[in-house]
């Protein structure tokens, strides 16, 4: 690793110190943990903190409240607290309901290191403790997380069939996108047709999927590659619809000859 980006890892490790010691000791916050990247045990040198903060009782009102949707903004009392790590460069806010916890999540890219973190503020008597993630400290014994309803069999057949649906439509629409040469519009389809599997997985197994913030697939700059991709991912789609029609959903006929349809074309655009 580069003397640069050890720099990076270093200021990054130096901010998360000083913001859980800070925390700790501050009163209006009762425990934080890491989620993301850092939570699954997955982090990079470039990875961002999704920094989850529970507030007590008595500042959850004025910490959480949420006069906007979304904004490029922040109140006067959260800024106060993001300041004290730093000079924030931009901010970006928005209402959150991650894993049924309502919260503000606010983005901050810090102005002297270029660090972002994600600081999601939830009210005490909203929150639980989230797994997986990295725990810097609980001053309460946080609940663990509510059992969700188990879900019944026509409704893993109907998410299953749906996804499959869902993943031929936008395979399409990525085919498409191959053959017009519009590699960033083919790469944004894939995270869509990468849940998609994900969720098909996990009906069949009568569990729920995993979230996939960003895609696994290497970038690749040739139709040819591309096109490589997305007829793998078709393969995985293709193996599990048997199973889906033995659950007792429902799949199209015969989606791939729509997709493998478009993606000859290539030979019409030279």
């Amino acid at each position: 690793m580069s003397g640069q980006k050890m720099a990076y890892v270093q200021a990054r490790t130096d901010l998360l110190e000083q913001i859980t010691y800070t925390l700790q000791k501050d009163e209006r916050f009762v425990a934080a943990w890491l989620a993301g990247s850092f939570g699954r045990g997955e982090q990079t040198w470039l990875s961002d903190l999704d920094l989850y903060v529970v507030v007590s009782e008595p500042f959850s009102a004025s910490l959480c409240a949420t006069p906007w949707q979304t904004g490029a903004k922040t109140t006067a009392e959260r800024l106060a607290l993001f300041q004290q790590f730093g000079a924030p460069g931009l901010i970006f806010e928005r209402k959150s309901h991650a894993n049924q916890m309502d919260g503000i999540l606010t983005n901050v890219v810090y102005q002297e290191s270029a660090q972002s973190v994600d600081w999601m503020l939830i009210p005490q008597a909203k929150a639980y403790r989230e797994h997986p993630s990295l725990l810097l400290f609980d001053k309460v014994g946080l609940p663990e997380p509510p059992t969700p309803e188990p879900e019944s069999l026509e409704q893993r057949i109907e998410r299953a069939s749906t996804n499959v649906g869902f993943f031929w439509i936008i395979a399409c629409g990525s085919a498409r996108a191959l053959v017009a040469n519009k590699l960033p519009l083919f790469y944004s389809s894939l995270l869509e047709l990468e849940r998609a599997l994900l969720e098909v997985k996990a009906a069949l197994r009568g569990e729920r999927a995993p979230y996939l913030k960003s895609t696994n697939q290497p970038l690749y700059l040739t139709q040819e590659k591309c096109a490589a991709i997305l007829r793998s991912l078709c393969d995985e789609i293709e193996s599990l619809m048997p199973q889906v029609v033995h659950l007792g959903g429902y799949v199209p006929a015969s989606p791939r000859s729509l997709v493998e349809m478009r993606l000859s074309l290539f030979s019409s655009e030279e």
